[in-house]
């Protein structure tokens, strides 16, 4: 067993920390990972035996835009003056670990019975309205037991998104649609192509329309984050691909290599992948041409309430955050059979 210390540069949030600890979580061999956001820190114990720090190091930086330089203290970095204990492998220590573990397990499936059954007591006393209330309340927050447990350390943008007012839009068919025009349910998603939650975001969308079909269209929007270096100029770059016709193409296109990271010259690459004009893609990209109308788009965001992303409106109800596709088809469900 080891124990490195990192200093990680580059994190922009605290959800950034947090998923940097649930990509280390899925390699083999970490043991326990603890990465502090105000500190810039990262402890990680781990088993020699199946990885190495060249790989831990390979996947924090694969996260995102960090850097990573190992540090020599290895302190817990929530407080420095607490360090990981590190237990020597004795049977005695094994025996007493796993008696605990015993323990713990007990206690945690008694706790669980108890709140299960206050949660069905509670429940068979609400009356029918109240029950229907706190169902639909519950459908739109993040749900901790979905197949996607990364999910969980996605942000909640709104506290209450029953109570937020409904929102307009002004939908024309020069607008980025996907889907029947004509839809019943329109969703108006405001994004950012950098945005690992958006990305997370994309497939759930993917699944809405091969599930609704004629009966849903999304309305693209930009709302690029002022931490995420390239998202201004992958929304720019979008613009210049609708200019010859394959906004939707190129929209793909980035979800699909947003893991590689972005810059000019993969922006410039795509295009001609598409079969795009390069010269005029270039041209276009290069003069800042549609600059005005990627920050546009995010003014209108800031105006409809909107402070992260993704952030979709629902028949002009926000729902913030990249919620699991159950969510959406809860919501999506509701609204075709009023």
């Amino acid at each position: 067993m080891q124990k490195i210390k990192f200093q990680i540069k580059g994190m922009h949030c605290q959800s950034c920390a947090s998923l940097i600890e649930e990509k280390l979580k899925d390699l083999e061999g970490i043991i326990k990972s603890k990465i502090n956001y105000d500190s810039g820190k990262g402890v990680i114990i781990y088993d020699e035996g199946k990885l190495n720090e060249a790989e831990i190091q390979e996947t924090v930086e694969g996260v995102g835009d960090y850097t990573v330089e190992k540090l020599e203290d290895a302190e817990d970095p929530e407080n420095d003056n607490v360090t990981f204990s590190e237990k020597q492998e004795t049977t005695g220590s094994q025996s007493k670990i796993l008696n605990r573990l015993r323990i713990i397990t007990g206690l945690v499936i008694i706790s669980l019975g108890l709140n299960i059954f206050l949660a069905i007591t509670l429940f068979s006393q609400l009356p029918k309205k109240e029950l229907q209330k706190a169902q639909t309340s519950q459908a739109l927050q993040p749900q901790d037991n979905q197949a996607d447990n990364s999910l969980k350390q996605q942000p909640s943008l709104q506290n209450d998104n029953q109570n937020q007012p409904i929102a307009t839009f002004n939908i024309e068919q020069n607008d980025h649609i996907r889907g029947n025009f004509d839809a019943p349910i329109t969703l108006v998603e405001f994004s950012d192509f950098e945005c690992p939650f958006c990305e997370r975001h994309y497939p759930t969308l993917n699944k809405i329309f091969t599930d609704y079909k004629e009966k849903v269209r999304l309305v693209y929007k930009h709302f690029p984050l002022g931490f995420h270096p390239n998202a201004q100029k992958a929304a720019e770059a979008s613009e210049c691909a609708d200019e010859q016709g394959k906004f939707w193409e190129y929209h793909d296109k980035l979800f699909e290599n947003q893991p590689e990271g972005y810059d000019l010259d993969k922006f410039k690459q795509w295009a001609k992948d598409l079969g795009l004009n390069s010269g005029k893609f270039n041209d276009c990209l290069d003069s800042g041409k549609f600059a005005q109308k990627v920050q546009d788009d995010y003014q209108e965001g800031i105006d409809k309430g909107v402070n992260g992303t993704p952030a979709t409106f629902v028949n002009g109800q926000l729902v913030s955050g990249a919620l699991p596709y159950e969510a959406f088809k809860q919501i999506i469900d509701s609204l075709l059979t009023r």
